[in-house]
């Protein structure tokens, strides 16, 4: 078992996105979504940002954004005509959960990539070129059914587990086993499964609190 870990750079609930019955994994992190040695049972974290904490003013340095164990990988084709994420196609004039939904690209007849309308397109609706080739090179929406999102709740990340963390950009993967361990044992021990804050940067938009 491996710790994929990486900074959120910013946290809207697109990347990952926790709503509903499964945390996804679908856009951005392209490295992590495409590695042949990520394996069911890994867990992906993200901490907070210098950059969440400049845009928001929220203090989240060293916290634990989320955690999510490792259920399934599908390619994002698959994805898409998955009866099971239907409900996180994005609705842009929805609520900011429908919003942010990152059910986003479809193969047309041809084979090549479409992208509805979606917080990685254009302001208009347009596709986003930039970030439909960085998706679609990830390849796989990974699929948790055992997560853990905090988002403006985040604990602080004790300083017995503080190699946990990358800083600055790109992914770093711990395979020490006694960190791992121990990390998930606090994770499980001092935490519930699912939702326990709004995503950070729906501060932007002035938002009411949903789950607390």
């Amino acid at each position: 078992m491996k710790i994929y870990s990486y900074v959120v750079h910013h946290d809207y609930g697109l990347a990952p996105n926790p709503f509903g019955k499964f945390c996804t994994l679908t856009v951005c992190k392209t490295k992590i979504r495409r590695s042949n040695n990520l394996q069911i049972g890994d867990w992906i974290i993200g901490t907070g940002s210098k950059n969440i904490e400049d845009v928001t003013g929220f203090k989240c340095l060293g916290h634990l954004v989320y955690a999510m164990k490792v259920s399934e990988k599908i390619l994002l084709e698959d994805y898409w005509e998955d009866n099971r994420f239907q409900y996180k196609k994005p609705i842009i004039n929805g609520s900011l959960v429908s919003m942010y939904g990152d059910n986003i690209y479809y193969k047309n007849a041809d084979g090549s990539w479409g992208q509805v309308d979606s917080a990685h397109s254009l302001p208009d609706g347009v596709s986003n070129e930039k970030h439909m080739s960085t998706d679609t090179e990830g390849k796989y929406a990974i699929i948790s059914e055992e997560f853990y999102y905090f988002g403006d709740n985040c604990p602080e990340i004790p300083e017995n587990l503080i190699g946990v963390c990358k800083s600055g950009i790109g992914e770093k993967t711990i395979t020490d086993e006694k960190l791992v361990n121990e990390f998930i044992i606090w994770l499980k021990t001092n935490f519930s499964v699912g939702i326990s804050g709004d995503p950070i940067n729906w501060r932007e938009h002035d938002q009411g609190v949903l789950f607390k």
